[in-house]
């Protein structure tokens, strides 16, 4: 069966996009023939996804609870509410349509690479024995996770702003934010996938016997080729999705940060206050993990591609100069240096460990803004 597949046989992950396209995050094409199927269907039903989150944001926008609400909003207060939704619409409705209209032949393209991949190496068939380490074990504890938090932040804001749990689901943005939780953790998923074909790699390379150079290095760099370019392929099928993920990033862990402080000025009901705490207190873990979810995995999945060549130059040095192993070790080491990969948010940047100290600092500057917007507004208020 396909989930009881190892990571190291791409197989293993269709079932994920076969359930993850329910939601538009993969398109609606046959994943096992690697081909288009019910393209038009696809298109109809990413419109539908589209239209019905306009729709909810119109509901959202004009509802006379909501508007009364965010009017006693202080101005950062105000300024994070209509960033989040920005940001819940702009990703949802992107992917929506990427997955619907223009993604396909890159999916096809990463799928098609990663089948040659595992056939040059041979990951085909492998099967994951303990129960644990299964992907959909751990897949389906994180979503019932998220739905156990997504609950109890429903829950307490119905009871805050008076409206029923099933409104506020609808139109506070909960919904969109599974959907960019499922996002991430294809992601991880695919990048995992890459960095355990690149521990592969590494660990071939450190095994190749002597009379095996000549013959076993081509279709290893061939192979390491391949998987730089699925780099690319991911990159370009989830750079601008990335960049909307670390704004709304941004605007969570402020609006976290700020409602913490806002809270000891400007108490809410007793009864609230501490829901409400515990609740600022799990947006701000949970979009933490999420960013964490993305950046590590992709900066040991680097690190691990740019082993490959490092383990290339040591080589070098266990065969004489001169000799047939050393001039072809060299040759393949000249050609790896030229691939090696860079996961981009769409060209913009790079994303590494140091964006996690770059998103830090950002947030710490925007919080002192939000402090100081907060004292004026608090004085001018007084005066009143």
């Amino acid at each position: 069966m396909f989930n009881m597949l190892s990571v190291k046989d791409i197989n293993f992950i269709y079932p994920l996009c076969v359930y993850l396209r329910i939601f538009l995050i993969t398109p609606w094409y046959d994943f096992i023939k690697n081909r288009d199927s019910g393209l038009q269907i696809s298109r109809l039903y990413g419109v539908a996804f589209i239209a019905l989150r306009v729709y909810f944001t119109v509901c959202s926008a004009t509802d006379d609870i909501m508007i009364n609400n965010v009017s006693q909003f202080l101005i950062t207060q105000k300024i994070v509410y209509f960033g989040t939704y920005a940001a819940f619409f702009s990703i949802n409705v992107l992917n929506f349509f990427k997955s619907s209209f223009c993604d396909i032949e890159n999916w096809k393209i990463l799928f098609r690479k990663l089948h040659t991949v595992d056939n040059k190496l041979e990951n085909i068939g492998d099967q994951e024995k303990s129960a644990w380490k299964n992907f959909y074990v751990g897949f389906a504890a994180k979503q019932a996770i998220f739905v156990g938090v997504v609950a109890y932040e429903v829950y307490i804001w119905s009871l805050v702003i008076k409206l029923s749990v099933v409104k506020i689901l609808f139109i506070s943005g909960f919904a969109e934010m599974f959907n960019e939780y499922l996002l991430i953790l294809l992601m991880r998923c695919l990048v995992q996938v890459l960095q355990s074909r690149y521990e592969d790699l590494n660990n071939r390379l450190l095994n190749m016997k002597e009379v095996e150079v000549s013959r076993v290095l081509k279709n290893l760099v061939h192979s390491y080729r391949l998987l730089n370019e699925c780099v690319y392929t991911f990159s370009n099928l989830f750079g601008y999705q990335i960049i909307l993920i670390i704004f709304h990033f941004y605007i969570e862990i402020i609006h976290g940060l700020n409602f913490t402080f806002v809270s000891f000025v400007i108490p809410v009901e007793k009864v609230y206050y501490k829901h409400l705490l515990i609740s600022g207190t799990i947006v701000l873990v949970l979009m933490t993990y999420n960013l964490l979810t993305i950046v590590l995995p992709i900066h040991a999945t680097t690190q691990e591609a740019k082993r490959f060549v490092s383990l290339l130059y040591k080589l070098q040095e266990e065969f004489p100069e001169g000799s047939t192993e050393a001039k072809s070790l060299v040759k393949w080491t000249n050609i790896s240096q030229q691939y090696v990969p860079d996961f981009s948010a769409a060209g913009f940047f790079s994303i590494n460990k140091t964006l996690v100290f770059t998103v830090a600092g950002t947030v710490a500057t925007y919080f002192i803004i939000t402090i100081q917007l907060n004292e004026s507004e608090y004085a001018r208020m007084d005066k009143v």
